[in-house]
């Protein structure tokens, strides 16, 4: 999104108002997780549950298209590393990453930020334990997304030129059941998106790593920033296309009581109105554990949260190989007449 000087203005103003900004700036004391230039993470005060983590970028944008290409690569280029500091921290099987785009997906302030959650079995985290129903979209509806998200990734890839890119790839044995077993709607050498034929809501996207199957921290930082451009993309897309109101992007990855096969996928929703999903939401409550205890045990990993742009590796140039040509030198008519007499002699 082009952000035109009167909504830099507006950002300017709200950024005054805004509590993260001033736990961010140091105005507020915050229980700081990490930090470099361009992202933070802190732990909330009023935890959903154990080790939950406020990850944001440090500048102030209300909503995911706001955030430039190169601040959104650094943020989602991290969720590997954040995710598995985490759970190495808290010594967990799973995690969790929470988004909110609009009030009626949940968002309750206009900084953009993710929620991270440690994940286990039997931990009592129920709130992501989708109830799934029938696919409810109509054929026009499922032919619109099939026609309008990819249109969006080619314009994306467009604007960002990857080497990688070529087309759709192969479907690696892991996917290939729910491939064969849902609607297709987008597919690259990194990623596979389908409407699932059991949905929690009519428009649910879902989207899997072709690269890994189960946990997030494996990928690079180039495959996962992919994975939420896809998502990020897909979103617009139920934005556009089903006139949705907000959107929710949940990542589930490792193993957790909701994610019993610990398959890693980003969950796409589209949110409006009285849509029976507010049972997603947790209410603030004062912590169960002693915070400082929890921050101590994932300081101890975050040193592994480097952002470490991947060089490409230049071929040499190889150098033309000289061949030689041997040029026989053509004797004189007096060598051939000295050789003549000399044979003569002998």
């Amino acid at each position: 999104m082009q952000i035109t000087p009167e909504v830099k203005a507006q950002l300017e103003e709200q950024k005054k108002q805004c509590v993260f900004c001033k736990l961010i700036s140091g105005e507020m004391e915050a229980k700081k997780v990490f930090e470099d230039n361009i992202v933070i993470g802190m732990l909330d005060i009023y935890p959903a549950k154990k080790g939950h983590v406020l990850y944001m970028l440090k500048e102030h944008y209300p909503i995911m298209p706001y955030i430039p290409p190169d601040e959104f690569k650094h943020f989602f280029g991290l969720v590997p590393k954040v995710c598995g500091a985490i759970k190495e921290g808290l010594v967990t099987t799973g995690a969790n990453l929470f988004i909110a785009n609009g009030f009626v997906a949940g968002q309750k302030a206009a900084h953009f930020l993710a929620n991270v959650f440690p994940r286990d079995n039997g931990d009592g985290f129920f709130n992501f334990l989708f109830k799934l129903r029938d696919n409810t979209l109509t054929e026009e509806q499922i032919k619109m997304l099939g026609h309008n998200f990819p249109l969006m990734m080619n314009n994306h890839f467009t604007r960002n030129p990857a080497e990688w890119h070529k087309g759709k790839g192969e479907v690696p044995n892991f996917l290939k059941e729910i491939y064969e077993s849902s609607i297709p709607i987008y597919e690259d050498e990194k990623v596979l998106c389908i409407l699932p034929n059991k949905e929690l809501i009519g428009g649910h996207i879902e989207i899997y790593s072709k690269l890994e199957e189960k946990f997030i921290e494996k990928l690079s930082i180039e495959d996962s920033s992919h994975l939420f451009f896809t998502a990020s993309f897909a979103a617009t897309a139920l934005f556009e296309g089903l006139k949705a109101q907000g959107t929710n992007i949940i990542l589930k990855s490792g193993f957790s009581d909701d994610n019993k096969e610990g398959k890693l996928c980003v969950h796409v929703l589209p949110r409006s109105e009285n849509d029976g999903l507010q049972g997603m939401m947790w209410e603030p409550k004062p912590p169960k554990d002693e915070l400082d205890v929890v921050l101590k045990k994932i300081k101890e990993e975050v040193w592994k949260i480097k952002y470490v742009e991947e060089k490409k590796v230049e071929e040499k140039k190889r150098e033309p190989e000289v061949i030689k040509i041997k040029v026989e030198k053509k004797e004189s008519s007096s060598d051939e007449i000295r050789k003549a007499l000399e044979r003569i002699k002998n």
